[in-house]
């Protein structure tokens, strides 16, 4: 005789033996989920605190109103610029890409500006074509200085919006007549 039928004969006679061998089954799942639940409590435990932050839940285009959602993140993983409220209208002052921590660099106040930034006028005469909201690199004397968002065009002069940790080399290169402005994609 095989195996098979000899099994089967032995749990067809022997009940408690079946079940004896399901109720093993059950309790070898249990310990499996409840170790890869404590592994993951451990983990997480092995980042220490957390910080709640708003992350954005889907794209969002220089000046556009942010939709993001509140998310506890190691604080580990959190930029020290992370935006810790958010009003429902706020405008996004340059592109957001989907699941990134909102920083208070993306948030604009007025317009397109974000609090903290300064907006110059540079003269327009060989610039690329820019549009409102669009990020651009500030270039003087042949380096780079910061990034930057265009805040208005007008015929002679494009106002563009940097931050104001870089504003007096923006200032200076200005005065000298050596910015050039780059459009980035």
């Amino acid at each position: 005789m095989s195996i098979l039928p000899r099994l089967r004969m032995l749990f067809a006679r022997r009940p408690w033996l079946y079940w004896l061998l399901v109720g093993m089954c059950v309790v070898a799942v249990w310990l499996s989920v409840s170790s890869a639940q404590a592994q993951v409590t451990r983990e997480r435990d092995a980042w220490g605190s957390t910080r709640e932050v708003w992350v954005v839940s889907g794209p969002v285009a220089a000046g556009a109103v942010i939709h993001a959602a509140a998310a506890d993140y190691p604080t580990a993983m959190v930029p020290p610029s992370a935006v810790t409220s958010l009003h429902d209208e706020a405008i996004a002052a340059r592109a957001i890409a989907d699941g990134e921590v909102v920083v208070t660099a993306d948030v604009a106040v007025a317009g397109l500006v974000p609090a903290d930034w300064l907006a110059f006028a540079v003269p327009a005469a060989g610039t690329p074509d820019l549009i409102v909201g669009g990020e651009v690199a500030v270039f003087g004397s042949g380096q780079l200085w910061c990034e930057g968002v265009t805040v208005l065009i007008g015929d002679d002069t494009v106002e563009v919006a940097v931050p104001d940790d870089c504003a007096a080399s923006v200032s200076a290169q200005l005065a000298m007549g050596a910015v050039t402005l780059a459009r980035q994609l």
